[in-house]
């Protein structure tokens, strides 16, 4: 790790050279390291749900070698050198550059202490320079699964029946495969065998940590963690494969002009406290319950939110298992996607409590018991969605901006179930990549109207799906 770090810093670093062309010895030598980097630049390559790159474009490359920047730079940091906080904070980063407003606050080159602490409390998973080194092929290989030359090799060795389109799921078939391990994962095969199952492991848990905060995931994806063996939540299986995903976000904004990450206080600190505190739960789970595990999660945050609606209303509705479940998971999940920014969490409440007796099905998909029964529904980019989709009014006192916003969910959930009709397996979630809308309320700017417009956009919007059915993307009318 030590010599990859100095490679980086031989480019000239971030603040003079923050791309790949006075990087390319940097980038040549992780290349010949980790030879599983070229599937990012071969074929075609899916970025999110239903969208995919031109045929050879770099994106998801330089996303990923992003991500891995994140790593050097936290080792750099725990080694006492600088250069790491300064990969990942400094330079022209726009709107998010330290001396600009809101990078000035959340860059966390305006806070190096708390960078510090993160990166040497990532190192107390890491006792040796291997484990370093494995943690970089982790992050090398995570997201190979969105090439579609890939997906299609791991489908051939499969079964109709078992074969998927979830990068995920394509990544953990051949991380247990030997054969397709050897032709795609050399640098993997290299590894200790102890290394190589805690990578498959986490990866077998088709978790994301980022959407769980932000009540995006559908409640089945939690149920992957709850399989886990008890000592993956000990050994740093998880730990691990949860710090990836900080690493990965880090990585997502880079590109062939800037390949350096950015560390945001929200993801570097909020994340790793929403980490421990998942894994805090997780150990301490007797209910093998997913349900279960999202509410204690949700609530903890719901709970400084809201202290006052938690206090006098929320705690004795909760004494109810079927109340808090059902109704009480949905109120979390929703007030969770506007980040606890909505400001009538009663309002919120007594609009579920209408809509539990007429119309349920909202409630049903959110604590993840769908009528009729089929695969769990996930609304990729749904916070952004909804948080932005009810405009200004957070107080709402009337509730009708919260009430047309939760009829836009209704019809995306609709729409998502009538895909679904013929699928007969329920195991899986299913993303709908509701971007579309989001760029939608973003390019009306200050003519959006709240919750109202929300719904009537989404009265008009269809859905195409992948042919297996595992994710689609919402198209709008031209």
């Amino acid at each position: 790790m030590a010599d990859i770090v100095q490679a980086l810093k031989a480019g000239g670093g971030v603040a003079t050279a923050p791309g790949a062309d006075l990087n390319a010895d940097f980038l040549k030598l992780l290349d010949s390291h980790l030879p599983e980097l070229k599937i990012y630049c071969t074929g075609k390559i899916q970025t999110s749900p239903g969208v995919e790159e031109i045929e050879g474009s770099p994106t998801e490359y330089y996303r990923t070698v992003g991500a891995m920047i994140g790593l050097i730079a936290c080792y750099a940091m725990h080694k006492g050198d600088d250069f790491g906080l300064d990969c990942a904070t400094k330079g022209n980063r726009g709107p998010m550059s330290m001396d600009k407003v809101p990078g000035k606050f959340i860059n966390m080159g305006a806070k190096p202490d708390q960078y510090k602490e993160f990166c040497d409390t990532f190192a107390q998973g890491m006792d040796s320079e291997e484990d370093w080194w494995s943690m970089l092929v982790f992050l090398a290989v995570h997201d190979i699964g969105k090439s579609d030359a890939f997906r299609n090799a791991v489908n051939a060795t499969l079964p109709q029946a078992k074969r998927s389109d979830d990068h995920d799921r394509a990544l953990t078939r051949a991380l247990t495969d030997l054969d397709l391990k050897m032709q795609f994962l050399p640098s993997v095969c290299q590894l200790s065998p102890k290394r190589q199952e805690m990578i498959a492991v986490g990866f077998s848990t088709n978790f994301q940590l980022p959407q769980l905060g932000q009540g995006e995931i559908a409640v089945t994806n939690l149920q992957g963690l709850l399989d886990l063996p008890k000592a993956a939540l000990t050994d740093g299986t998880l730990r691990n494969y949860l710090y990836h995903s900080i690493f990965d976000i880090a990585g997502a904004s880079c590109n062939e002009k800037f390949i350096f990450p950015l560390a945001l206080v929200p993801v570097y600190m909020g994340f790793s406290t929403a980490m421990t505190d998942l894994l805090v739960n997780l150990q301490a789970a007797t209910k093998h319950d997913p349900s279960v595990v999202y509410f204690d999660f949700l609530h903890s945050s719901f709970k400084k939110a809201y202290p006052e609606f938690q206090e006098n209303c929320f705690t004795t509705l909760c004494e109810s298992k079927i109340f808090r479940y059902e109704t009480g998971l949905a109120v979390l999940r929703i007030l969770a996607l506007t980040r606890n920014t909505y400001k009538n969490p009663q309002k919120l409440l007594d609009l579920l409590m209408q809509r539990l007796c007429t119309y349920p099905m909202l409630i049903q998909e959110l604590c993840g018991n769908p009528d009729p029964p089929g695969p769990q529904i996930m609304l990729y980019y749904a916070p952004d969605m909804l948080r932005m989709g009810l405009g200004e009014d957070m107080a709402d006192e009337s509730g009708e901006n919260m009430r047309a916003a939760l009829g836009a969910l209704d019809i995306l959930y609709a729409l998502a179930r009538k895909e679904l009709k013929e699928v007969d397996s329920a195991d899986y979630q299913y993303q709908l990549n509701v971007q579309p809308i989001v760029t939608l309320i973003k390019n009306t700017g200050k003519g959006w109207k709240g919750g109202q417009m929300l719904q009537d956009v989404c009265n008009g919007a269809r859905i195409e799906s992948n042919s297996m059915k595992t994710e689609g993307i919402i198209v709008l009318p031209q």
